[in-house]
């Protein structure tokens, strides 16, 4: 197996960005002129747990930023294979580099050693008075808990790491799919001016994170809260080892003119005057939204789509991948069980969602 640095190299020449590769040491915390000798004794002193090299190679590439290039690679025309994301999705195939993944394993003891509690008191105004509005919206869905279309959401803001200097991140949101009977792992994109993410960063996030994660863990767990309503209040509720992949985003931010007081999924977006709805200047279509319209056509994105069917063949237990909408609802009174105080019909919303596309085994 290539080291993370001949790795990361390799893909960067094949989009003709070598400049890229200084970026590294950033992004892997590891010198781009190490050894090899130098490589054995980082995996010794910053990864006991195995081989940590590829590992981290593995853990961190969503983060880099060529995988949310947009447009094509410079010197090639404009066909869909010369795509950034087209060739990086193929790189990974084409050299095996995907199977790194397999070697990523959940190092966290316990994912749910949190406070998250779906039946907290939520005062809205408190609530939405930060500018992190995708985790905004990801604490409304777990409030509201069942989300048509969706699944019933038992967690936000999942830990993965162990320690503070761990890379890891934390998952969006974990639910449970009634309708596929496994549990959901789930990748939300929301800006309140579009999301401008690429879908293989969206994807190869949510992989990364599906791997660092322990499903067994929900089935022991006694004390967390959200766990605890998904085990009393869903009827059709019973422990798997089975999950699923989903891309959650927006369709589009709007104007006010352009119908964004009944679509927008928040309008409390200006945090020193979350009385008062806020529009974008002007109507953005997210970039998940954009992809994934190519992707529903069999003739564009090939590689994307081939991507997704291998990480599916290389995981047994993984059943699909799901790319959804999330639409906003306009309701009298607020949607959830607990207690909410300065819910406004016209500024908060109930949530529903739309598969566009499932890519299944």
């Amino acid at each position: 197996m290539l080291k993370s640095k001949e790795v990361y190299e390799f893909i960067c020449k094949g989009i003709n960005r070598k400049d890229k590769f200084d970026e590294f040491e950033t992004l892997f915390g590891q010198s781009k002129n190490d050894t090899t000798e130098d490589t054995v004794n980082i995996k010794k002193v910053k990864q006991k747990d195995n081989d940590g090299d590829i590992k981290r190679f593995a853990a961190n590439f969503y983060k880099a930023s060529i995988v949310n290039y947009k447009g094509y690679v410079q010197g090639t025309s404009q066909a869909d294979k010369n795509r950034y994301s087209e060739v990086i999705a193929s790189t990974l195939l084409s050299k095996n580099l995907l199977s790194a993944w397999t070697d990523l394993k959940p190092v966290r003891p316990n994912h749910f050693d949190t406070n998250h509690s779906p039946s907290e008191i939520v005062d809205m105004k408190k609530l939405q008075g930060t500018n992190r509005k995708e985790e905004i919206l990801a604490k409304l869905l777990f409030y509201q808990r069942e989300v048509d279309g969706l699944g019933y959401i038992f967690d936000y803001q999942t830990p993965l790491k162990v320690t503070q200097n761990d890379s890891y991140g934390k998952i969006d949101l974990l639910g449970y799919n009634t309708d596929d009977d496994c549990y959901s792992v789930i990748e939300l994109k929301y800006r309140p001016s579009g999301s401008e993410e690429t879908l293989l960063r969206c994807i190869l996030e949510a992989y990364t994170y599906y791997k660092l994660l322990d499903l067994k863990q929900i089935k022991s767990d006694v004390d967390h809260a959200g766990i605890k309503a998904l085990k009393k209040e869903l009827p059709k509720y019973k422990h798997t080892d089975k999950a699923e992949l989903v891309i959650l985003f927006d369709e589009k931010s709007c104007t006010d003119d352009d119908g964004g007081a009944e679509t927008n999924l928040l309008l409390r977006i200006d945090p020193v005057a979350v009385d008062k709805p806020n529009y974008p200047s002007k109507t953005v279509v997210s970039q998940q939204y954009k992809e994934c319209k190519e992707l529903k056509d069999l003739g564009k994105r090939n590689q994307l789509r081939s991507l997704c069917e291998n990480i599916l063949k290389q995981e047994p237990e993984l059943k699909q991948i799901r790319f959804v909408v999330l639409q906003a609802q306009k309701v009298s009174k607020a949607p959830y069980k607990n207690k909410v105080d300065n819910w406004s019909e016209n500024l908060d919303r109930l949530y529903r969602a739309e598969t566009l596309l499932t890519i299944s085994k």
